[in-house]
Formats: C-alpha cells, structure tokens, sequence
C-alpha cells in the first residue's frame, strides 16, 4: 500500500508529501494523527515544500550579487540606516505601496549590501527580484540590441516587481545608454519597486546624463515615491584590509 500511494505522489509530482509519508505513516500508525490530521500534514509538507521551490528559484534568478540578509545589517543613525527605518524596510511594504528606494553614498559603505539584502528578503517572501550592475546591463542592452531582442529583453526585466540597479553613476552614459535606462524605468513602471544604489546624489545626476529631458524624466519616475537613504561612515572594505594588516 505505502509503495502504491509513493507511486500515486509521483505521478502527482507532490514531492514534499512523498519525502515525508513514510515518517506521516509511522505517527499514524503510532497513534499520534488521526486520519484528518494525517491527511492535514501530508498536504502541509507538500504546500512548505513547494514554497521552498519556489523561494529557491526566486534567488536564483534575482542573481543577487552578494547573498546576505538584513538580519545581519549593522544600523546606526551615523551610518544613515537605523533599526527603525530597516525595520520598515524589512516589512516590504516599500513593495506594495510601489516605492523606490535610492541608496547614496561614498564608496565602501554598504550599499550593494543594503540592496542585496532588500532583494533576499523580497525573494523569501514570494517576491520576484531581478539584480543588476549597471554598467553589466549596459553591455548587455548592446548585446540583445544585435540579436534583435531587445524589446523582450527590457520586458523580461521590467516584469520583475523589485529591480535592483546598483553602481549607478561611476561614469556618464551615452545618449543610447540613459536612452536604454529610460526605457526600463518607464516599462516597470509603478507596480513594484527600484532599488538604485549609486554614489552620486539625486542633484548631480546631470553629470552621468547629459541630456536634460531625458535627466529629469528618469529622475522624476525614480524619485517622486522613493525611500532615499544617504549612508555614510568608514569603508567596510578599508576597516577588513586593517584587520588583515593587523593579523
């Protein structure tokens, strides 16, 4: 009988019920579940497996550059993020309420982190997230211009409800590249959010897009409901090579 309901689980692709029936048996036959309660965990073991799956793919395709969480954050009100306001963030209401979020500040001091971490927690609560380096997608608007897939591509991207583009700014894009940044910030959209991290403030962005129609049309959609976080402190990365010395 047990092989036969294996069988049947296969053929139904439930997974997560037959990795844990063998052990759901036992409880039963054990006296410890009745037959509702039996059939209530089987189908519970089934709905976490599939969620699991689920979470696993979303991380996967976000391609996170750094797989970190916010729990691990380190908040101080010097440094620009505190508990409070990474408490708010950690909610993902930012999300349904369709806010951006711009993280600014010199180099070394968290930003990547901040934004990858952001994306990790979206994607383990059921949140699609797709990351980029901007200048990575840059190259790769080129690329999927010449094969003439361009249109789908920026579709594919915008379709995710958080994107995340990080290192805007470190030099100024030509006229087809803020040309092709524009049309993935307007294909996204309201629905869902941008996470923009970049070492320029919001005021200086002129200098990395020259023309000033399409500045203010990026900087409009990116920051008339945006979280804007300005960070500051010590370089993460000079504070581990001091450590390194030391040792």
């Amino acid at each position: 009988m047990v092989k036969q309901t294996e069988e049947l689980l296969v053929s139904l692709k439930m997974r997560g019920a037959l990795e844990s029936v063998t052990s759901r048996l036992k409880e039963a036959e054990e006296g410890e579940l009745g037959y509702e309660d039996f059939l209530n965990v089987l189908l519970e073991d089934e709905k976490l497996h599939r969620e699991n799956g689920r979470i696993v793919r979303l991380i996967r395709k976000a391609a996170l550059q750094q797989m970190v969480s916010l729990e691990a954050f380190e908040t101080k009100p010097s440094r620009g993020v505190d508990k409070k306001t990474l408490n708010d963030l950690s909610s993902m209401r930012f999300i349904s309420s369709g806010q951006n979020i711009v993280i600014s500040g010199p180099t070394g001091v968290g930003k990547s982190y901040l934004a990858c971490a952001l994306g990790n927690s979206a994607c383990r609560s059921g949140i699609s997230v797709q990351y980029f380096r901007l200048n990575n997608l840059i190259e790769k608007f080129a690329l999927e211009r010449a094969k003439g897939t361009y249109l789908n591509f920026v579709k594919r991207v915008s379709s995710a409800s958080v994107l995340i583009l990080d290192d805007f700014g470190i030099k100024p894009l030509e006229p087809h590249q803020y040309q092709d940044l524009y049309d993935v910030i307007d294909e996204h959209g309201a629905e869902g959010s941008i996470i923009i991290t970049t070492q320029l403030p919001v005021k200086n962005w002129s200098e990395v897009i020259e023309d000033p129609v399409t500045c203010e049309a990026i900087t409009d959609r990116v920051t008339s409901n945006a979280v804007q976080l300005k960070m500051s402190g010590a370089s993460f990365r000079q504070r581990k090579q001091v450590q390194v010395d030391k040792v």
